[in-house]
């Protein structure tokens, strides 16, 4: 199951890829049922490019296109 997969992944560094077509790049610190993520130290990048770094982000689910995971 993906749930199970991504909860092997908390603390690591994983990529994110939204349907709006931007990446999140950061360290998952939680998630859900409803593949609801938190990222901490994240950033949005363009190209390999950081455009914009947070501290904390919430994503929601339903806006997930893609998860890299290290591997």
């Amino acid at each position: 199951m993906p749930i199970k997969a991504l909860e092997s992944m908390i603390d690591e560094i994983v990529s994110i890829k939204l349907k709006d077509q931007r990446v999140f790049r950061g360290r998952l610190t939680r998630c859900d049922v409803y593949m609801n993520l938190t990222l901490s130290d994240a950033e949005e990048l363009e190209g390999e490019e950081t455009r914009a770094k947070y501290g904390s982000v919430l994503i929601r689910g339903n806006n997930i296109l893609w998860i890299q995971i290290p591997e």
